[in-house]
Parts: structure tokens; C-alpha cells; sequence
């Protein structure tokens, strides 16, 4: 799991794809926090639509590409945590989350983990995928 923890603190910019609620498919950047017992951590905004898509159907995929043409894909279920440790830690890991909420208990700030995470790393090089379980 270290190998995607480091690609996702390489690149910090990734894309999640998810429904909408209007059954569209949906797109948007998102950043990773931090990982704690094994969990990816990513947080939101319960005023934005992805919040609601997610509690709706928490399926997703996420990827992330860096300029050597060597991406991330990891696809799981969003499980949404109201744990105050772990939004401080998030909060302590970024200025821009800072900014936006800047206390845990901020009652719009969501934190959410990658459940049942499958994680590929691959590039063209031929060399086959590096698969893990998140």
C-alpha cells in the first residue's frame, strides 16, 4: 500500500468519477489527506453534490497520472467518518482544508475512507499492473 501512498502525495491532484443523482456520470478533482489504520482519507464539503452522490451510491474510481504516463486507479466505496481525531489530522496535513473549515467540528466538514479499495498502478512499459488491496 506504501507504493500508492506515495504516488498520491506524488501527485496530489486526482480525479474521483461517481453518479450523480441524476444518473449521469460525474467527474471532479479531489485530493488525498492521509492514511490512518490502513485507510485512505479524503474529505468534502456536505453542502456540495459529490456528498450527496456518494451517500446516495458510494461507489467510485479515482486516478491519478503523473508526467511520465504512469497513472493510479482505485475504485471501492466511499465510508463517511465523524471521527474528530481523524478530521484534525486532515485539517493539520493541508492549509487550503485549514482555510475552508478551519475546526473539526465544523458542521459542513466530511471525512471519508476508500472501503473494499482495489488500487492499480501500472504505466506502458509493458510491464504488467502492480495490484493491491486497500
Amino acid at each position: 500500500m506504501n507504493d500508492v501512498i506515495n504516488f498520491l502525495k506524488e501527485n496530489p491532484i486526482q480525479y474521483v468519477a461517481n453518479v450523480g443523482l441524476d444518473g449521469n456520470a460525474k467527474v471532479r478533482p479531489l485530493m488525498f489527506y492521509l492514511e490512518s489504520n490502513g485507510k485512505l482519507f479524503f474529505c468534502t464539503n456536505n453542502q456540495k453534490p459529490v456528498y450527496n452522490e456518494l451517500k446516495e451510491n458510494p461507489n467510485f474510481e479515482l486516478v491519478v497520472a503523473n508526467s511520465e504516463f504512469k497513472w493510479c486507479r482505485i475504485s471501492g466505496r466511499a465510508e463517511f467518518v465523524d471521527d474528530i481525531d481523524i478530521k484534525q489530522k486532515i485539517i493539520d496535513s493541508n492549509e487550503l482544508v485549514k482555510t475552508l473549515y478551519q475546526t473539526p467540528d465544523n458542521p459542513i466538514f466530511e471525512a471519508f475512507y476508500i472501503k473494499d479499495g482495489k488500487a492499480v498502478i501500472r504505466d506502458f512499459s509493458g510491464e504488467p499492473p502492480k495490484k493491491y488491496d486497500l
